[in-house]
């Protein structure tokens, strides 16, 4: 029998914590990883002012786009799993650290390069920030809300994202310094972020001396949880492949294509791929959630629908494609953390987690590397419908890979 993902995780012990302040610990850890998570995609509106001030184009935007997932793989593969041995809350202050440090340097940059090395560090405290507050809430949830982990962990990640960009759609279409205040305020939100992680509840008792290097990734060592981990892992690499894609192209597609130059609306749009995502994790019926095939199916279709709106210049039909390829997305992100989760050793949780959420962005690294230098060389609309082929392709393959009987995990 596969795991039953409706229990989301594996009972694990409760950390030695008192449970109030394990309770505490965990609501505070959730909502710092929501504000981090928010700060990831807060500059994308703002690209539309930054590229005429500084002289960039449409490679340029996706190579930053890159940039910051570039900063997040690095930061699974050399600092997530440092938590394991040196404990959460170190770990979770120095993404945070990394996060205002980012922030400050938005709002310093007058050149490509400066925004380069912002989005950079972005992305670095990003990658710690979510393998490391998805271990600790595993480990701060009461033995009876286990199964509430990765619905939180999943809702502060997609939410997160989703409502970076209308927050900063809303203060730059209707701000009175359309590239700084938004800032400013999520520079003043990060102090209380700070606190909230120094008060937070330990949970790794059995440190270790740090040890930098680069991880190899880890994946479970039994033959059925290994085929497991892997499946949903490609799931979520091609989930976040359509993630990279739609985020790094629709700014540009919106103003340049389909006419809408109200900053608000477009952030609303690229939110909207996020905020379904977020939905669909918290709303759709468990078979939905556990099943194999519906977060493929929903991700194709997705895909489909929104490159038809592309190729007709239909908002509404881009619009639709979007609400079928978020659902896709969070279907699949639920899932697989649930997996992770469950399968993790819980003395090396977060590493488990690194590799998972490595999969995750190296989809995002593909696709916006590979819109970038296609649209180098050919038109964006065929450019972005080869990536799109590729992805429901991958997908594709994989829903069949998924129906072949495997054995028990447990």
């Amino acid at each position: 029998m596969i795991v039953d993902i409706a229990s989301d995780v594996r009972a694990q012990a409760v950390p030695p914590v008192d449970g109030r302040r394990a309770h505490a610990g965990f609501w505070l850890v959730a909502a710092v990883y929501t504000l981090v998570m928010l700060g990831g995609t807060l500059p994308i509106p703002l690209y539309a002012l930054w590229a005429p001030r500084m002289g960039f184009g449409p490679f340029t935007t996706t190579l930053i786009f890159a940039v910051y997932a570039l900063g997040t793989v690095l930061a699974l593969m050399v600092f997530a799993s440092l938590s394991d041995r040196v404990g959460r809350r170190p770990l979770l202050a120095a993404a945070v650290l990394a996060a205002a440090t980012s922030t400050a340097l938005f709002l310093l940059a007058d050149d490509v390069g400066t925004l380069l090395a912002a989005r950079f560090l972005c992305g670095l405290g990003t990658g710690v920030f979510t393998a490391t507050a998805t271990a600790a809430l595993g480990e701060l949830a009461v033995a009876e809300h286990t199964r509430r982990v990765s619905t939180v962990s999943t809702v502060a990640n997609m939410g997160g994202l989703g409502l970076g960009t209308v927050v900063a759609g809303l203060f730059t279409q209707y701000g009175a310094n359309p590239t700084r205040l938004v800032l400013w305020a999520y520079l003043a939100s990060l102090v209380p972020a700070f606190l909230a992680v120094i008060v937070t509840p330990e949970t790794v008792t059995a440190r270790q001396r740090p040890a930098m290097s680069v991880r190899r990734s880890t994946i479970p060592d039994r033959r059925a949880a290994r085929t497991e981990f892997l499946r949903v892992a490609t799931a979520v690499l091609a989930a976040f492949a359509v993630n990279g894609l739609f985020s790094s192209l629709v700014p540009s597609l919106l103003r340049e294509q389909l006419h809408v130059h109200n900053v608000a609306a477009v952030g609303a749009e690229v939110g909207l791929l996020f905020i379904v995502a977020l939905i669909a994790q918290v709303a759709a019926p468990v078979r939905w959630i556990s099943g194999r095939r519906p977060a493929q199916t929903f991700l194709v279709a997705g895909v489909a629908v929104f490159e038809t709106g592309l190729w007709t210049r239909s908002l509404p039909t881009f619009a639709a494609g979007t609400l079928l390829a978020g659902t896709g997305i969070g279907l699949a992100f639920r899932r697989g953390v649930g997996v992770a989760q469950w399968l993790a050793d819980p003395r090396r949780r977060a590493d488990l987690l690194s590799t998972y959420f490595l999969f995750a962005y190296t989809g995002t690294i593909v696709s916006t590397l590979a819109l970038g230098l296609l649209d180098q060389t050919i038109n964006q609309d065929v450019a972005t419908l080869i990536l799109a082929l590729a992805v429901a392709v991958v997908a594709t393959t994989l829903a069949s890979a998924l129906s072949r009987p495997t054995t028990a995990i447990a």
